[in-house]
């Protein structure tokens, strides 16, 4: 049997186009696409067909044109108060509950006393509870961040570039615990710190 490595070469491009298509971050969904477009590009030359050729380089072109439309947006953030007893609330950890249920249970979050819903472009992109003290410090129960919008640019605006937002709160000083190895890496990339010898328990002064 000859391997034909044409034939191989059009099956990754048709993989990478495929894989693209399951990203729910809208920039990888691009970003791949755009790859997959040139390699499909690549394999119609090879083939000797033309018009997919233009056609892949043209979609290519336009995820160029719509990442630089995002590359040059800026991003509006919010942080607005949530009720922990409202059906709103229910309704979204009920709705995201699988993802919530790796870092605390839905009956731990209703033994809170402070919610804020974090907004980006006006929509809720994600989900703070946590239990405030009188002192300013506030012990993170749940730090939730929707599919769609984890590219840490909401945890970097709230903890590092504006965090008079949270302070504006009475807040001075997020506590939380990794769970996972996953959730250290996230708290040490938005700049919390390990306490002490603890490798599980980070904090961050605003």
């Amino acid at each position: 049997m000859v391997f034909d490595w044409v034939e191989w070469f059009g099956y990754l491009a048709s993989l990478v186009v495929l894989v693209s298509l399951t990203m729910t971050s809208i920039v990888k969904l691009r970003v791949i696409n755009f790859i997959g477009c040139l390699l499909f590009a690549a394999f119609a030359y090879f083939i000797d067909s033309y018009p997919t050729m233009l056609m892949n380089l043209g979609i290519a072109c336009i995820n160029v044109y719509y990442l630089y439309q995002l590359a040059g947006s800026k991003d509006q953030f919010k942080l607005v108060s949530a009720t922990i007893d409202s059906e709103y609330f229910d309704h979204f950890v009920s709705t995201n509950i699988k993802d919530i249920e790796r870092q605390t249970t839905a009956s731990d979050l209703r033994a809170q006393n402070t919610a804020f819903y974090m907004l980006r472009n006006n929509a809720i992109a994600g989900l703070l509870v946590g239990n405030k003290q009188d002192d300013g410090i506030f012990t993170v129960s749940l730090d939730y961040v929707t599919p769609e919008y984890r590219d840490l640019k909401l945890a970097h605006y709230f903890y590092e570039i504006n965090p008079e937002l949270i302070k504006s709160r009475g807040i001075n000083r997020l506590q939380a615990s990794a769970l996972t190895t996953e959730h250290r890496d996230y708290l040490l990339q938005v700049g919390f710190e390990q306490q002490g010898e603890d490798k599980d328990r980070f904090e961050k002064v605003l």
